[in-house]
């Protein structure tokens, strides 16, 4: 069960800006919007991977667990419409959700350890998002 982000960052005019990308169908254009949203999200993966829990390896700690593979997993996904900060993944690290989101039947807390990445982080990235942008515009749109 995948939960949304209780932190993200809201664009006034984003969707006329999307609807407007996707009208002038330029691929150059439409990557540059995407690179834009990495260069953004970018940002808190530094923040995510220090602060992610490294557990530790115990006498009963199973032969394939290695400690810190949750701070390596973390990585960005980005599109021309969004961006994301995901950790874990089915088959490497399938325990990443249990650590962040908790399991009360197994007196597991949550660490939410991307919330507050992207807590401590949200003003560079809507800063860095919004020069970004910027810099788009002026170059390709407003040159036409």
């Amino acid at each position: 069960m995948a939960q949304n982000s209780a932190y993200t960052v809201q664009v006034e005019g984003l969707r006329e800006f999307q609807r407007n990308i996707r009208a002038l169908r330029d691929r150059e254009v439409t990557k540059k919007v995407r690179l834009a949203n990495k260069a953004a999200a970018e940002i808190v993966k530094p923040e995510a991977m220090r602060t992610a829990p490294a557990g530790k390896r115990d006498a009963k700690s199973n032969r394939r667990y290695r400690p810190g593979k949750l701070g390596r997993s973390v990585k960005v996904v980005a599109s021309a419409k969004s961006a994301q900060i995901k950790a874990g993944s089915a088959s490497r690290v399938p325990y990443a959700a249990t650590v962040h989101f908790g399991y009360p039947k197994r007196n597991i807390r949550p660490n939410r350890f991307l919330f507050r990445a992207m807590a401590r982080k949200g003003r560079q990235v809507s800063e860095t998002y919004e020069r970004e942008i910027s810099t788009l515009v002026r170059d390709h749109l407003e040159s036409e």
